[in-house]
């Protein structure tokens, strides 16, 4: 079913300067690359997870292939697929993936990749007639840029069309939430549990009991998250490294102590866990974050995903 979108706020001019087509960058630390058949098409890290983001928010809006393609088309031109957080003189409010101004909508939702797309294909779908138009006629009709023929668009096309076609082989990248195709039985029910827990307190350093009680358990029956991806790794359970858990899995990382961290992946790249955004320290809070965050915030080490499998006494 393809879901009705509703544009957000109204769409101010944005004067853009041409982006040039994606720059490539050599594999290395930190790279990565998106390939279809014999061309590649390189991006570093950062941008292959945007570009998962947009084209996994277009297949959950249903957007189509050239939807994804226009989308994608216009981040590229905007910021070269880079969360910028600055506009230009032309524009100094224009924040994000496409360089929303402050009519789009708030700048936390504007600089937040998935929110951005998610505004961007509302936008498009309520465009009439857009899929009769040209994809660089329909982002100039979205975007309101500074060229009225859409030709800064224009130039980025055929990379664009390369990059949504390729998305599905993505080599080093560890982009999350590309598409969350999949689910596992009772997932619904769990994210519903995991999104009214958010902004609640009382779980400091009990990431196991909270991820229980997201599946509707008081408890996790285990003494640690450690323990319990020990338990699943020995079982046959645990999907070691896997970075395309399905919505609702248990996903696991190593810390600089003993005991490790869960949380609960809820879809789109974001998973519910608690004090990763305490400014107190022991507040336990319960905070929505991109799964990217616990690296990066905690300098944890991503292990895998396992299904919410507890003991039985």
């Amino acid at each position: 079913m393809i879901l009705k979108l509703v544009a957000v706020g109204t769409f101010l001019a944005t004067a853009v300067g041409l982006v040039t087509p994606l720059v490539s960058v050599a594999k290395g630390q930190g790279a990565c690359e998106a390939h279809q058949t014999s061309k590649a098409l390189s991006l570093d890290a950062e941008q292959a997870s945007n570009l998962a983001v947009i084209v996994g928010v277009g297949d959950r809006y249903g957007m189509g292939e050239a939807g994804k393609v226009i989308a994608v088309m216009t981040a590229l031109t905007e910021s070269s697929l880079q969360n910028t957080d600055r506009g230009d003189a032309a524009g100094s409010d224009s924040r994000g993936l496409f360089q929303q101004r402050d009519g789009w909508g708030p700048v936390e939702v504007r600089m937040d990749p998935a929110g951005a797309a998610g505004l961007f294909y509302a936008a498009l779908a309520n465009l009439p007639g857009w899929t009769a138009l040209k994809p660089w006629e329909a982002a100039q009709e979205v975007q309101r840029s500074a060229f009225a023929d859409g030709k800064n668009y224009r130039s980025n096309y055929e990379a664009a069309v390369r990059l949504v076609g390729s998305t599905p082989v993505v080599d080093g990248c560890g982009s999350w939430g590309a598409g969350d195709t999949d689910q596992l039985p009772g997932a619904d029910a769990a994210v519903r549990r995991a999104l009214d827990l958010v902004g609640s307190r009382g779980y400091y350093q009990l990431c196991a009991r909270l991820a229980s009680n997201i599946w509707g358990r008081s408890n996790s029956g285990y003494y640690s998250a450690g323990e319990q991806w020990n338990q699943m790794v020995s079982s046959g359970n645990a999907h070691p490294d896997d970075r395309r858990p399905p919505v609702g899995a248990l996903l696991f990382w190593a810390t600089q102590g003993p005991y490790g961290h869960v949380a609960v992946y809820v879809g789109n790249g974001q998973t519910v866990s608690n004090d990763i955004g305490d400014r107190v320290p022991g507040q336990g809070g319960v905070y929505l974050v991109d799964v990217d965050a616990i690296e990066k915030q905690w300098g944890a080490t991503y292990l895998g995903w396992a299904p919410p499998i507890y003991p039985t006494t």
